[in-house]
């Protein structure tokens, strides 16, 4: 149990603050496709009897090194979603040969709590170390590049170095918690944590810090739900979060804006 826990809370923290930096340079589409590129790579893995995560990664790396290069040249919509369905269509392909267990492939499309392990957690947490070091390290030029990659660039910021180590940060996560949180509740907690930030709080750092704290609310909350009404953990969560979007979206159609 308290493995779990460990692993809902930093691995939604984590989730939750890259997402903050996803949303702000538009790349929620480049997060989806990531993910699920990974679900190719893990069914290639499965099948060839290779470790699912190192597939995963793979996959994941080479999403992220594809949009990070021909995305500099070429409309990066357009990128992602010729990489991401080229990436699962070889694990879809794959699995057509498959004939094992089916709730392992299940298991990383939807999550599986049972499966973290302290490993995880540990990694988790070296990744979001390094990633707090980095952001306070190069915090007036992120704010730069976050505000305008125009007036970055005129102030001789390496947005092509910000914008290569955004790509990695963003995938290493989804990697790290994806057995635990599922492609799809991970797609889920990279966006919304930060949408409704963006709503609720002005102020680069508060908004990046309450983007930290909503995905860990949404993940807790969404845990305890699964555990007391026995619900499958990642589909749970997920649904809260489209709830609080709506919420949030809703108050602030009819004018009422609330504020830190």
């Amino acid at each position: 149990m308290p493995v779990h826990v460990a692993s809902v809370v930093l691995g939604g923290l984590l989730l939750g603050l890259i997402s903050f930096f996803v949303v702000s340079r538009n790349m929620a589409f480049a997060a989806t496709g990531v993910a699920h590129a990974m679900f190719g790579g893990i069914a290639l893995a499965v099948v060839l009897g290779f470790d699912p995560t190192a597939g995963g990664m793979l996959f994941g790396l080479l999403m992220g090194l594809g949009i990070y290069l021909f995305g500099r040249k070429l409309p990066r919509d357009a990128v992602i979603g010729v990489l991401f369905s080229f990436l699962m269509s070889v694990g879809a392909i794959a699995l057509r040969f498959y004939r094992g267990y089916a709730n392992l492939l299940w298991s990383y499309m939807f999550g599986n709590i049972t499966t973290a392990t302290w490993f995880n957690v540990l990694s988790i947490a070296a990744i979001l170390i390094v990633g707090l070091a980095f952001m306070f390290w190069k915090y007036e030029g992120l704010k730069l590049y976050l505000f305008s990659e125009e007036i970055a660039m005129a102030e001789k910021v390496p947005v092509n170095v910000y914008h290569g180590v955004l790509l990695l940060f963003e995938t290493l996560t989804i990697v790290l918690v994806l057995r635990v949180f599922g492609s799809v509740l991970a797609s889920s907690l990279v966006v919304v944590p930060a949408m409704v930030s963006f709503v609720l709080f002005r102020g680069f750092l508060r908004s990046f810090l309450m983007s930290g704290l909503i995905a860990v609310m949404l993940s807790v909350l969404g845990y305890a739900l699964a555990f007391y009404l026995d619900l499958p953990y990642g589909a749970t969560a997920t649904s809260l979060a489209f709830v609080l979007f709506a919420t949030v979206w809703i108050f602030r159609r009819g004018g009422v804006w609330l504020r830190a």
